[in-house]
C-alpha cells in the first residue's frame, strides 16, 4: 500500500512537472490555400489546417500587376507582434494572428507602425564605391559578399532573429555571418541610421563587437538535397565552428504525391545575441510546402535535425529533474 501511494505520488509529481514545461497554445483552425490575383478584392478560403497561429501573405509575381496570396499555419513565428505589416519589401505583406480562421483577410492598420521613422539608405546592386543611388525605408541592409545594399521595410529582419522593433533597442547595427555548405561565409548587416550602409561613411568602421560570453559550438555544415542519399551522407561529415548552429528544411509537395526536400545546416556568428530565436519555427501550407528554420547552441552538433535543434526551446532545469525522477523510479 505504501509503495502504491509512493508510486502514485511520483506519477502525479512527474505529471505536474511535465505540465509545467513550455507548451504550445491550443490548436486553432486556419485557412490554408494559395492563388494568384490580378485585381482586388483577392481572397481564398478553400482549405484548412490546424496550428497555434495562422499567417497570410501577399507578394507580387513575375506578371506585372498580379500578386500571390498565401494562407496557412505557423508555429513559433519570428514576428514579435501579431499584426499585419511589411515583410522586408514595400510590396510584400505578412500577417500573423491567433484565433479561429483569423487569416481570412489582410488588415493593414497604419497606426500599428506609426512609431517608425523613415531613413535614407544606400541602394546598390553590387559593391561600387561610385554608386550614389539611395532609397527611403524603415532600416538599411548590406551584404558583404555581393556588396548589395538597400532599404528594408516593416520589422527589422535578420536570419534566425526575432523580427520586431526590439532588435534596435540597444544597438543601431546588427551583423551575422552565415556559413552553409562549401560556399563562402556571408555577412549580413542591418542598421537604423541615415546612410549607415554607405561604403564611404565612417560608420562602417564602427563594427559591432562579437559577444564574449557566448561559447563556440561545432556544427554540421551541409547544403544538399535529401534525395541524394550518398551525397547527403558524405556532406554531413563536414563541420564548422560558430556561436550558433542552424538548420533549415524546405519540403515541396508535388501533385503526384512525391516531395522535394532540401536541407541546409551550418554556423552563425553574431554581433548581438539577445534577440536570437532559439528552437524551431515552422510554417506550412497544407498539400503545398513545409518550411522549418532552427537555431541552437546548447551543445555541439545540435543541428543534426529538427528534433535536436528544437531542444533549445525547452526548460533544461525541469527536463533534468524529470529525467532524474524517471531514472530513479525505474
Amino acid at each position: 500500500m505504501i509503495a502504491f501511494y509512493w508510486g502514485f505520488g511520483m506519477v502525479w509529481f512527474v505529471g505536474f512537472l511535465s505540465s509545467n514545461l513550455p507548451s504550445t497554445s491550443h490548436a486553432q483552425s486556419c485557412f490554408s490555400c494559395t492563388g494568384i490575383c490580378h485585381s482586388e478584392p483577392c481572397n481564398c478560403q478553400m482549405g484548412l489546417c490546424s496550428s497555434e497561429m495562422c499567417f497570410i501573405e501577399r507578394k507580387p509575381t513575375e506578371i506585372k500587376g498580379s500578386f500571390r496570396i498565401t494562407k496557412g499555419c505557423i508555429e513559433n513565428p519570428a514576428r514579435t507582434q501579431e499584426i499585419c505589416d511589411f515583410d522586408h519589401f514595400p510590396d510584400h505583406l505578412q500577417c500573423v494572428c491567433r484565433g479561429h480562421n483569423c487569416n481570412d483577410h489582410i488588415y493593414l492598420l497604419h497606426q500599428s507602425f506609426q512609431y517608425r521613422k523613415n531613413i535614407t539608405c544606400r541602394k546598390c546592386s553590387e559593391r561600387d564605391p561610385d554608386c550614389g543611388d539611395t532609397c527611403y525605408g524603415h532600416w538599411c541592409h548590406e551584404d558583404s559578399a555581393t556588396g548589395a545594399s538597400g532599404c528594408g521595410y516593416g520589422p527589422p529582419s535578420l536570419p534566425f532573429f526575432h523580427k520586431g522593433p526590439e532588435l534596435f533597442y540597444h544597438t543601431s547595427k546588427i551583423c551575422v555571418t552565415m556559413s552553409r555548405g562549401s560556399g563562402v561565409p556571408r555577412r549580413h548587416c542591418i542598421c537604423n541610421r541615415p546612410y549607415c550602409n554607405h561604403a564611404k561613411q565612417a560608420y562602417r568602421n564602427a563594427q559591432p563587437p562579437s559577444p564574449h560570453d557566448l561559447p563556440f559550438r561545432q556544427c554540421y555544415n551541409c547544403d544538399v538535397n535529401a534525395q541524394e542519399a550518398a551525397i547527403t551522407a558524405s556532406c554531413k561529415q563536414n563541420r564548422c565552428i560558430g556561436h550558433y548552429c542552424t538548420f533549415a528544411r524546405h519540403q515541396q509537395l508535388l501533385p503526384n504525391g512525391q516531395q522535394i526536400t532540401s536541407e541546409k545546416q551550418g554556423c552563425m556568428n553574431v554581433s548581438m545575441s539577445s534577440q536570437i530565436q532559439l528552437g524551431c519555427a515552422k510554417k506550412w501550407l497544407r498539400g503545398e510546402f513545409v518550411e522549418e528554420s532552427c537555431a541552437c547552441n546548447n551543445y555541439d552538433l545540435c543541428n543534426r535535425d529538427v528534433y535536436t535543434a528544437a531542444t533549445s526551446q525547452r526548460n533544461p532545469f525541469r527536463l533534468f529533474i524529470l529525467f532524474c525522477l524517471i531514472r530513479n523510479f525505474f
